[in-house]
């Protein structure tokens, strides 16, 4: 049910798991506080460490989201996450667009705001964006999420990893409110669809129109050095 815990999970296997979180959550802050202002590449080597100790944990993970079967196959979860997921960017896309041209033309004109959100490099940074965007929702859908249900009601377990996913992005504060809406949208269709590639694309998309649109900030150039 929406409005319970797992619990059929045996005590001692919840306070491992709570203990689990508690040692990630008490490092994670650590690290979000020494550095709070830091290169991309510190971000990206937290994130493969990540990744690495779930790995090591996969087999305990698929055993959590095992307890939360759904009962399409694959290929028409995949289909429907797609609808979701996209539904949720464009209407996000919309409100980031407004946000972005009317920063834009306040700043600079009508010229200057069409130029923004016109940028073609947009798509292309969508692209380089779409494997970090991937392995974030691998650390936060897959691992965290599926502890979290297994600890807690949905209702408390989603907006955890939304601000969990939010805290990461510290101390950008603009950053940190649109993850957080994100977030949770985002770990509401993996624990209904199991499919992690279109959130990739969504948060893809959405964190280029951010920088482009909202900050005006050229992905493409600041990653390969191009003018």
């Amino acid at each position: 049910m929406l409005s319970n815990a797992d619990s059929s999970f045996a005590g001692p296997s919840r306070r491992a798991l709570w203990a689990e979180l508690a040692v990630l959550a008490a490092l994670a802050a650590a690290f979000l506080v020494v550095f709070d202002t830091r290169a991309g590449y510190i971000d990206l080597a937290l994130a493969l460490a990540a990744v690495g100790l779930i790995l090591l944990g996969g087999a305990r993970s698929r055993a959590l989201w095992s307890r939360h079967p759904v009962a399409e196959t694959p290929a028409v979860r995949l289909r429907r996450a797609a609808v979701a997921a996209a539904s949720f960017t464009a209407g996000a896309l919309v409100v980031l667009a407004a946000i972005g041209g009317a920063l834009a033309f306040r700043d600079a004109g009508l010229d200057d705001a069409v130029a923004r959100l016109a940028n073609p490099r947009l798509l292309v940074a969508s692209l380089l964006y779409l494997p970090w965007a991937w392995l974030q929702q691998f650390v936060f859908q897959f691992y965290l999420l599926g502890r979290l249900l297994a600890l807690l009601p949905v209702g408390a377990a989603v907006p955890l990893t939304a601000a969990a996913f939010a805290a990461v992005h510290y101390p950008r504060a603009p950053v940190m409110a649109v993850t957080l809406v994100a977030g949770a949208v985002w770990a509401l269709l993996y624990r209904r669809f199991r499919s992690l590639v279109p959130l990739a694309v969504s948060h893809a998309l959405l964190g280029a129109a951010l920088h482009y649109w909202v900050f005006g900030r050229d992905l493409v150039a600041l990653w390969l050095g191009s003018s």
